[in-house]
């Protein structure tokens, strides 16, 4: 099985190419509440599909990853940004798309 390198939660892990959100949640213990960012260059992507493939979606090209959960305090600047509060409540709307992606907070184009 291919593998590649990624930052999920501040830790570089070794992720399988194919895996979905809910396994690498189920594999690193994180809460079903918490909801999954991915970071892709100048992009964001709040995954909403738990069993599709993260390298069907712009997310599987992140090369960081935060697990979020509900009203918790920030960690960083891009989960403390008011714009991703406004996609978050928005992704719930819209659970029938796999992910709900953005340009990066404060990238200025």
């Amino acid at each position: 099985m291919e593998t590649r390198w990624a930052t999920v939660d501040g830790v570089t892990l070794e992720l399988p190419v194919d895996c979905t959100a809910g396994e690498l949640r189920a594999a690193l213990s994180k809460p079903d509440d918490a909801v999954l960012i991915a970071v892709t260059g100048d992009l964001v992507s709040i995954v909403n599909d738990q069993e599709r493939p993260l390298s069907e979606l712009i997310a599987g090209c992140a090369h960081t990853y935060y697990f979020r959960r509900p009203c918790e305090p920030a960690r960083n600047e891009l989960v403390a940004t008011l714009d991703l509060e406004t996609a978050l409540a928005e992704s719930d709307d819209e659970q029938s798309g796999a992910e709900t992606t953005f340009e990066h907070p404060g990238i200025d184009h």
